[in-house]
């Protein structure tokens, strides 16, 4: 490894620099030039906001014209654009951790790059907008505690509390008048009022304190929405409207006299104004939010529940929806299997959909068991996918909440990982746990499972295809640890072939061996494995050093990721993936063929990675760890090697570079 490799390699820990290179004149230059020259520092000194540059490098400027981000969430929808880094130690430019210290704060969820290379980042105290060369925009502080990694929302039409108009024929819609508007004397006094007040199509909102249940359903409650589809004519005073609800997806029929006590009617003009692009988080304390991309500017926040489990899944908008994970699970009812002790066992209740233009609530579904890292994946038409952490996968109308189907789950289990989808082979894949093994495992009998009974190192797991149509498995893999993560992508050792690619290992438990495997998303068989290393200590990497200081900090005092992060697959078919022993690596196969995939190159960091923690982008490439933010150059065309000296003050135990409290005198 050359001089510079080997600096880099522990200069890539982030560490903390005190920006004494940063020299500023006040007396001989203006505030302006004061202010601009505090936010700049030489190579391998940290500036005030926290961010370290590496090297001199120079990124091409870019920006996508089909109105889409590079990487917009946590989960690549877009599939395999972008090229990795081809050394991840030589190719890194700069690196960002929060500016009072390196364990003061810890990310949640990848980076996230918009069509201009911007790098967004979230953490426990803030959402973080970067440029491409390290400059920081904006930063904005969330109501609370970020729960899930956030999501980017391209702009939009906003549409909201819109009358809807209905596609049926005008035959139909004839039939659907009463008779006083065809000119018959017989109709009632009710009719005239109901046209009066509402029509066909309108929309209509329950009024406080006026919910309804019927056959065990709540239909509706105060403050929900729904559109009056259909007219029932009848006999006298029994004319009736049909109503469909939005959160729900459930049918109620009322008398016309009931309509106008109960609801009133939504104003039906369009407002075509149009939204700008934001991002959209959630918050442990019940918060969904957004945020101007632009300005930093907060646009809506709504509280959709009490609580939200964090920090785990994603936030993620579609066609106006936006799919969050909310209702932290606090009683025996969401753990209806274990015998329950602990009420903060991680879990939500509720998936929701919020509308993307105001955060108003469009519906909701409850879970069979609680969601944990969830991540919506989005299908073929207006559907959505994910799993809970009994590795049961649902299926569900993103424009209504209804269920299309649900499928597989072992009751009483617990995992960490989250579904994978398979557009080309129409497949979704569900990760999940054996059923525990022992007197106190049985689900069926008091006391239920005990808390001995879960998910640790040696225990057997499962993973599963299933027909995103239909919901039927086609077929089942089992696995000798916990399975982690999946991603679907081409590798280079089969090219033209489409693989799943899966990680295993329990996460943060001393003695916790990994693998990484290919395999085949049509049959389930593995192409081929490589050990991953594994974790002798009895926690994930960093954790133990920062949790004092973290929890001196009032937050988290430890970051617990997944063991591996889930894999990202660039346009070389190179697969990059992070582990809990602090080592981001890149596994390809130089000659193309199977038996020659390889280890390529690693970045040992010293910290442990996020459970989704790499963003790809034209050129550029961002990484997340439980302290820090990594960029990296991904085109030698962009690069300006004419300075790539990294200076630093010595340690007090004479390494070259690090951090010294008490820097010696010059």
């Amino acid at each position: 490894m050359t001089a510079v490799g080997a600096q880099l390699l522990v200069l890539l820990q982030l560490l903390r620099v005190h920006a004494l290179g940063v020299q500023t004149n006040r007396h001989s230059e203006g505030e302006k030039a004061v202010k601009a020259k505090a936010h700049k520092a030489a190579l391998g000194v940290m500036n005030r906001m926290g961010v370290t540059k590496y090297k001199h490098h120079r990124f091409k400027s870019a920006k996508r014209t089909d109105g889409k981000f590079c990487w917009p969430d946590s989960a690549n929808r877009d599939g395999q654009v972008y090229a990795g880094a081809s050394d991840l130690t030589d190719n890194v430019s700069w690196g960002w951790h929060h500016p009072s210290g390196i364990y003061n704060t810890i990310p949640v969820g990848s980076p996230l790059i918009d069509d201009q290379l911007n790098i967004y980042i979230g953490s426990d105290d803030a959402i973080r907008k970067f440029d491409v060369m390290g400059n920081i925009k904006w930063s904005y502080a969330p109501r609370g505690q970020l729960a899930a990694a956030p999501t980017l929302v391209a702009a939009s039409s906003r549409r909201q509390a819109a009358r809807m108009k209905s596609d049926m024929s005008a035959e139909a819609e004839e039939l659907l008048r009463p008779d006083w508007a065809k000119g018959n004397a017989s109709d009632t006094e009710s009719s005239f009022q109901f046209f009066k007040d509402f029509q066909v199509g309108d929309v209509v909102k329950v009024k406080p304190g006026l919910s309804y249940r019927a056959d065990g359903k709540e239909l509706y409650k105060d403050g929900d929405q729904g559109t009056i589809s259909a007219f029932v004519p009848g006999d006298g005073k029994d004319n009736r409207a049909v109503i469909q609800w939005s959160r729900t997806g459930h049918k109620s029929v009322l008398d016309l006299r009931a309509i106008k006590n109960r609801f009133v009617r939504v104003q039906t003009t369009q407002d075509d104004t149009s939204l700008p692009p934001m991002i959209v988080g959630s918050t442990t304390a019940g918060y969904v939010f957004a945020i101007d991309l632009d300005k930093g500017e907060e646009l809506w926040a709504t509280w959709a529940s009490n609580d939200i489990a964090g920090v785990k899944g994603a936030v993620a908008a579609k066609d106006g929806i936006v799919v969050v994970a909310t209702d932290r699970c606090t009683d025996r009812y969401c753990y209806r299997y274990r015998n329950q002790t602990m009420s903060l066992w991680p879990g939500n209740s509720y998936v929701r959909g919020l509308s993307a233009a105001d955060g108003s609530a469009v519906w909701e579904y409850k879970t069979m068991a609680p969601v944990w890292n969830m991540v919506p994946l989005w299908g073929p038409s207006s559907n959505v996918f994910f799993q809970d952490y009994e590795g049961r996968v649902y299926n569900l109308d993103l424009q209504t909440g209804a269920e299309i189907w649900k499928s597989g789950g072992n009751i009483g289990t617990n995992t960490n990982a989250a579904a994978a989808y398979d557009p080309g082979h129409n497949m979704v894949f569900a990760l999940g746990m054996g059923y525990y093994e022992g007197k106190y495992c049985n689900p069926y009998v008091a006391p239920g499972i005990l808390v001995n009974c879960n998910t640790w190192p040696g225990v057997r797991g499962w993973i599963r295809g299933y027909n995103a149509t239909s919901g039927r498995k086609r077929w089942e893999k089992g696995t000798p640890e916990p399975p982690a993560s999946a991603a679907v992508g081409m590798l280079n050792s089969q090219p033209g072939h489409t693989r799943l690619v899966v990680t295993i290992g329990h996460n943060c438990m001393h003695n916790s061996p990994t693998q990484i495997w290919s395999v085949d998303p049509h049959n389930g068989h593995v192409r081929w494995e490589r050990d991953g290393p594994t974790l002798w200590a009895g926690h994930c990497a960093g954790d133990k050093e920062g949790a004092d200081i973290r929890r001196a900090m009032g937050g988290r005092a430890a970051c617990v990721p997944n063991s591996w992060s889930t894999p990202a697959i660039d346009a070389n078919g190179d697969v990059y993936v992070g582990n809990q022993v602090g080592v981001l690596q890149k596994y390809g196969s130089p000659t193309g063929r199977t038996a020659d995939v390889a280890l390529l190159s690693t970045l040992t960091t010293g910290h442990a990675f996020q459970d989704s923690a790499i963003a790809f982008g034209e050129g550029i490439m961002a990484i997340s760890t439980c302290t820090s933010l990594i960029v990296l150059q991904t085109s030698e065309d962009y690069l300006n090697t004419t300075d790539t000296t990294v200076t630093a003050p010595p340690n007090l135990d004479g390494e070259p570079y690090g951090y010294n409290p008490f820097p010696p005198p010059a």
